[in-house]
């Protein structure tokens, strides 16, 4: 028998039981604290003020029969835009806000001010006005009440114009300010889940956090933040107080929080390669993703000792702090992704800290890097690169395995995996040149299977094309006929985007105009069992050899020892120009090649020899071993 309903409309039919609801969103998880005060300084920004203070109040307590000063609220002031009656009710809301459909901005879900700071505290206080502070309203959220039925659910208490900013906090915040037309106040108190004690705990941690969170906006003088604590009984004397500079973990700004000098006003690293623009189509509407890279510069790793750690010093403590991926939606740090620092043999390997990436992209994008609404992850993208960071196999094998097809955010993952992979190569070369204690010698001064190779190769064309036996292909028709200064600027360039430094960049590209030479050997990482590609650029054909492949193993394994002043005639050095003149001759013969098709055909034909080889390889190995 079916039991008949009663009372039915007298059915409780909130969506949010109230209670648990905000038991619930107060265990909303920030990576630290420091995450959360973030979360207000954004709604600072965003109300486009140009002064902003985060202030601690502390009081001394009673910590196991000792007297100790404890934070005992928090406030963060700004001379914002304000806010009147209803945008206030909509600040306190859970979800409220008024940024849903903007284009761009920090803001969207309408979750930051009522989410982060119920994660802390339990009671978060308002005041806002426009116009003058006496015209002030004010209101809050408070989790005890709530608890016990004195405030409901999901009602924001009416603002009201009475309650008085408290007189600790009109002391202890800037005149100027509180003087200015429009500002915000927001207090947190009931302090229950913030992770440090101590004024100057929560200020130094706050300061390194939110001086790499909202670097952009501090380094293009947006907004100016300062940090200051004080004693309750004494809010006009500040036992602790600073300004929060930019922490750029791709230490290309300046001035910067970096603790040595001369690296606290200069650049402690230099851009690798060009920003990367990524093109994606969102819901009918063209989004950019920018990619950049950074690596520190040689001078940076010298020490006063020739046998100490640069990882030791201020500055290479300063690093540590930064490392990992820096993924910034609209100007604002999201997260510093710490997946790919498998990169280089290890997440322990230190020096992962002396090189940097950053990752911009528009609100455009949320959805397809997955940004969470507290703005703590970015989780398509996090995926990604656990996925392909941490996998030695080549992208496109990877991606295959997973059935992934046209993915731009693995695209970007993959790339940086790649260019992770060469930083980390160039800082092994600095230290290797450190501890010798002098840089390589040009290598244009010595002999090496490559240049042997790169030589022979470009003369036996010219002399081809002079006996008649060959027609100038058009990487040849480049080379004669752009301007060399031309020819100069645009290699360096292609060089860079390979990864090579800006001088050995320059440096490569005057040699291969000044000795007309018609080839240039790039590592690189490819898709696939692919050995090398072949790419005309400027009159240069560039053999782009595969770090994945095993012929680039016996390369290097090859030339490695090799003594710089070593005769040509020895087999070891015969065996590397042998190789390599193999591969420059396929160049060659792709770029003889005109027909699109027939170019296809030589590249699936290369592709299915690099399989081949990397087969045989592998094998000769698993049975030597």
């Amino acid at each position: 028998m079916v039991k008949p309903i009663v009372n039915v409309a007298d059915a409780d039919r909130n969506l949010f039981t109230s209670s648990y609801t905000l038991r619930a969103l107060r265990d909303s998880r920030y990576h630290n604290s420091a995450y959360a005060i973030a979360e207000l300084l954004d709604n600072s920004i965003e109300a486009y003020a140009e002064k902003v203070e985060l202030l601690c109040k502390e009081q001394t307590q009673r910590i196991k029969a000792r007297m100790r000063r404890r934070v005992s609220e928090i406030a963060v002031l700004d001379n914002g835009s304000g806010m009147d009656f209803v945008t206030l009710i909509e600040a306190l809301r859970f979800g409220g806000g008024t940024r849903h459909r903007s284009i761009k901005g920090i803001g969207k879900y309408g979750m930051g001010l009522p989410t982060s700071s119920m994660s802390q505290c339990k009671r978060v206080d308002v005041w806002t006005w426009q116009g003058t502070p006496e015209s002030m309203w004010h209101s809050y959220i408070d989790a005890d009440n709530i608890e016990t039925g004195q405030d409901t659910m999901p009602l924001v208490p009416k603002p009201d114009q009475e309650t008085p900013i408290p007189e600790s906090w009109r002391i202890a915040g800037s005149d100027d300010i509180f003087d200015n037309n429009s500002g915000t106040l927001v207090v947190w108190s009931k302090l229950d889940k913030v992770q440090w004690k101590t004024g100057r705990a929560i200020l130094e941690n706050t300061a390194r956090e939110v001086g790499r969170i909202h670097r952009h906006f501090i380094d293009a003088d947006i907004t100016r933040i300062r940090l200051a604590s004080f004693h309750e009984r004494r809010p006009s004397e500040f036992d602790f107080e600073q300004h929060v500079v930019a922490n750029d973990p791709l230490y290309l700004m300046s001035p910067t929080s970096v603790p040595d000098g001369p690296w606290d006003k200069e650049p402690m690293f230099r851009q690798w390669g060009v920003t990367r623009y990524y093109s994606v189509d969102v819901e009918g509407k063209e989004e950019t993703i920018e990619v950049k890279y950074s690596i520190v510069k040689p001078e940076a790793l010298t020490t006063e000792r020739p046998t100490q750690n640069p990882g030791g010093t201020d500055r290479g403590r300063h690093a540590r702090h930064n490392i990992g991926v820096s993924v910034v939606r609209e100007d604002r740090e999201i997260v510093l992704e710490d997946a790919f620092l498998r990169e280089g043999g290890s997440s322990e390997n230190p020096q992962n800290r002396w090189w940097g990436c950053e990752v911009w992209f528009g609100r455009g994008c949320d959805d397809l890097f997955g940004v969470d609404h507290n703005k703590q992850m970015v989780a398509h993208f996090t995926q990604a690169a656990k996925t392909l960071a941490r996998d030695d196999r080549p992208n496109q094998v990877i991606l295959d395995e997973l059935e992934i097809e046209d993915d731009i955010i693995h695209e970007i993952v993959g790339d940086i995996r790649d260019q992770a992979r060469a930083m980390m190569r160039e800082i092994k070369k600095m230290f290797q040149q450190r501890r010798r204690g002098a840089p390589d010698e040009d290598p244009a001064s010595t002999n090496t299977p490559e240049r042997k190779a790169v030589r022979t190769a470009t003369d036996a064309d010219r002399d081809a094309i002079n006996a008649g036996e060959e027609v100038p292909t058009q990487t040849d028709k480049e080379r004669a006929s752009i301007p060399p200064d031309e020819r100069e600027s645009e290699l360096a360039r292609k060089l860079i985007e390979y990864g090579q430094a800006e001088e050995e960049a320059k440096s490569n590209a005057r040699r291969l105009v000044q000795e007309t030479l018609s080839y240039q050997f790039n590592p690189a990482q490819l898709d696939g069992y692919q050995m090398f590609n072949v790419r005309s650029t400027n009159g240069i054909l560039f053999i782009n050899l595969n770090m994945d492949h095993p012929v680039y193993d016996l390369l290097k394994h090859i030339e490695h020892d090799l003594d710089e002043h070593l005769d040509e005639n020895d087999p070891v050095f015969q065996a590397g120009v042998a190789i390599r003149l193999l591969l420059l001759s396929w160049a060659r013969m792709e770029d003889h090649t005109e027909s699109r098709e027939e170019r296809m055909r030589i590249q699936s034909t290369a592709m299915n020899w690099g399989r081949q080889v990397d087969k045989v390889i592998n094998f000769l190995r698993e049975r030597d071993t």
